[in-house]
């Protein structure tokens, strides 16, 4: 295996164009410049520089593995200067992610907010579905995860933020009066339906908390994946829809649509935050997660529902 200090030996080579140069960059005897590039020439099996008196230059070979080489040690480098950075310091990065429902609406404010304290703080916040956030979680291409209930990882350690409630939508139009009489499930089959996906869980949970039971059949008109898009086609008259409150309270066509019993929304689900166990050693997820839990605690009426 090539090790780290041959790709080091490697690069000072080429950049200093002698092996003197390189023994002098590296500290070492120029002998042991030699033995290095000798071993990783048997590594490889091809003859990595041509030489020429004391002047040496890379071959074709030598040439892609020095680029190789050269990104790896600054990558290798950036990466250790994160490493020491001392654990209480409120500097570094932290990588979010959630629903882009939720983001947009609700955690993309608050990291502006707890951004603004921190100057120095990097942060990023990635916007997707469920199942692909929760991949790059598991793969710790992500700190931190904001997701409902049946979206949590089975990795992770889980603080609960709050709930998320749902009420279903129809159009103001004659076509669908008959809702506003008698909101049965029978009824409901009959409508085209607005879904977020195609097993949308918000309509679903929505029916069983409801009707006890789910419809035996889907009209199922339009699937979008945008609850703001959701309500701008209950809107324009396609179909009903089940939106999260926090959604429709503040969608700019929550007085072009009518909601279907308006005093009795529905808990569709519980939101938490997840995060790696050792993240609580760090200063920074440490106060990030503290500052969502409170402001979430705290905003829950106006931000969320």
């Amino acid at each position: 295996m090539i090790e780290t200090s041959q790709l080091q030996t490697l690069v000072a080579v080429a950049k200093t164009g002698s092996f003197s140069g390189a023994a002098h960059e590296l500290h070492v005897t120029q002998s042991a410049i030699s033995q290095s590039i000798k071993t990783l020439e048997t590594k490889v099996g091809a003859h990595l520089f041509n030489r020429s008196g004391k002047k040496v230059g890379l071959t074709l070979e030598g040439e892609k593995l020095y680029k190789y080489a050269n990104e790896f040690l600054n990558k290798l480098e950036d990466t250790l200067h994160l490493i020491k950075l001392h654990k209480d310091e409120m500097e570094g990065l932290i990588r979010v992610g959630t629903l882009t429902g939720v983001g947009k609406s609700w955690i993309a404010p608050q990291l502006v907010e707890f951004s603004a304290l921190y100057p120095k703080l990097n942060i990023s916040i990635n916007l997707a579905l469920d199942y692909k956030l929760v991949e790059e979680f598991d793969n710790f291409q992500l700190d931190l995860l904001l997701l409902p209930e049946y979206s949590l990882p089975n990795s992770g350690e889980k603080v609960l933020l709050g709930e998320e409630y749902a009420q279903l939508v129809y159009p103001k139009n004659s076509e669908f009066e008959f809702l506003q009489k008698d909101l049965s499930l029978e009824n409901l089959q009959k409508c085209p339906l607005i879904l977020f996906e195609k097993n949308d869980p918000l309509f679903n949970k929505w029916c069983i908390d409801h009707f006890k039971e789910m419809p035996k059949e889907f009209n199922k008109r339009l699937v979008v994946n945008s609850h703001g898009n959701m309500l701008y086609a209950v809107a324009k008259g396609l179909g009903v829809a089940v939106v999260p409150t926090h959604v429709l309270n503040r969608s700019f066509y929550k007085d072009q649509v009518i909601t279907a019993l308006p005093n009795k929304e529905k808990l569709i689900t519980k939101f938490y935050f997840v995060y790696h166990k050792e993240s609580l050693e760090i200063e920074r997820m440490k106060k990030l997660i503290a500052f969502v839990k409170k402001n979430f605690n705290a905003n829950v009426r106006t931000h969320w529902k």
